[in-house]
């Protein structure tokens, strides 16, 4: 009775993204596109697959560059997912609207990041992907601000403008935006879980579950950096994402460590020591965040692929189209970036997540 009822229930939304999933890159057109000799035979190969429509709608006739390129992609990202959560209904749709808040956090981020550090507007707007007109021209208005301060007291979404109006004066004091960010990212978070109230506990468990590993590993990756670059305490604290109590005791926790043995031993106590001893391994080897980062990725994925497979009619199917989706993107990114500038593709491969 209850898979009937899930399946009854999610039938619909499984059938969305099993369609939108079907047309994915496999590893052939992977393969494919790193064997590309240069940039414009990579670009050639990409208009061979589903991108191709995308790419000639926006340039016809140019050769779009990786930057331009990026623009595509991520706008045609912000066009499928935004499609599907219109289709939902209910608390599924409810759900999916509050998980696409992405969209108009990470614009928001990129919008206060480009802003603290004096670009123009238009430099800005080339890295902000709208989902609709009607946040277009809220991202433009928004930049009109002379500020950073006046760009958020102009902010017509007031939980989330105090929000960040909390942190403005640990922005102010350490002259950098990861504060800020932080609000955004915690008011996401926020978001997300108000809208998994209507839910099952085994629904919501799926989500927190992954939102935690996301969290978590962040918080690790974040306390690492502070480490090498020798962040005051004040800094640290103001830089750590908030999210459950399991995740805040861990950011707790790792907060007063003060190597970075100490950061992963307290990662290998929660459900991640598999993780921690990957990382270990990485940092000894390497001492390379951005390879463990690109780790972080891949295991992430892994887990979210999880959430597809076997029984498949539950709220991980959504969560799990929105994380895919966007990993194509970026691996599409990160392949045309490095044949641009002559990237052997063995060193590509290691830079892209597929899953």
């Amino acid at each position: 009775m209850k898979a009937y009822k899930a399946a009854k229930e999610f039938g619909f939304v499984n059938a969305r993204v099993r369609g939108q999933l079907a047309r994915s890159l496999k590893i052939a057109d992977y393969e494919r596109l790193l064997r590309s000799k240069d940039y414009k035979k990579f670009i050639g190969a990409l208009r061979g697959t589903r991108y191709g429509p995308i790419i000639s709608a926006a340039t016809p006739v140019q050769l779009p560059g990786p930057e331009k390129l990026a623009l595509i992609l991520a706008i045609d990202y912000a066009n499928v997912s935004h499609r599907l959560t219109r289709s939902l209904s209910g608390k599924v749709g409810r759900f999916a609207e509050a998980y696409s808040l992405v969209f108009l956090t990470e614009g928001l981020k990129t919008m206060i990041r480009g802003k603290h550090v004096g670009l123009k507007k238009s430099e800005i707007l080339s890295f902000v992907v709208p989902t609709s007109p009607a946040q277009a021209k809220m991202f433009a208005r928004l930049l009109d601000k002379d500020n950073v301060e006046k760009l958020i007291d102009d902010i017509p979404i007031l939980d989330l403008k105090v929000a960040l109006l909390t942190k403005l004066p640990s922005y102010e004091e350490f002259d950098s935006a990861a504060p800020l960010e932080v609000a955004l990212e915690e008011w996401y978070l926020r978001k997300i879980m108000d809208s998994l109230e209507e839910f099952s506990d085994e629904d919501r468990q799926r989500i927190i579950q992954l939102l935690e590993a996301r969290v978590d590993l962040r918080n690790a990756i974040m306390m690492l950096r502070a480490l090498i670059l020798d962040f005051n305490r004040r800094m640290i604290n103001a830089s750590i994402v908030r999210f459950t109590e399991d995740s805040q005791a861990f950011g707790d926790a790792i907060r007063q460590r003060d190597s970075w043995s100490g950061v992963l031993m307290q990662l290998r106590k929660t459900k991640h020591a598999e993780m921690a001893t990957r990382l270990r391994r990485i940092y000894t080897d390497t001492q390379d965040l951005t390879k463990m980062e690109l780790d972080v990725e891949d295991y992430i994925a892994q887990q979210i692929k999880k959430q597809l497979t076997g029984f498949p009619f539950h709220l991980g199917t959504v969560i799990g189209f929105f994380n895919l989706k966007y990993l194509e993107m970026r691996n599409l990114i990160s392949i045309a970036v490095g044949i641009e500038k002559g990237v052997p593709a063995s060193i590509i491969r290691q830079m892209i997540t597929i899953w």
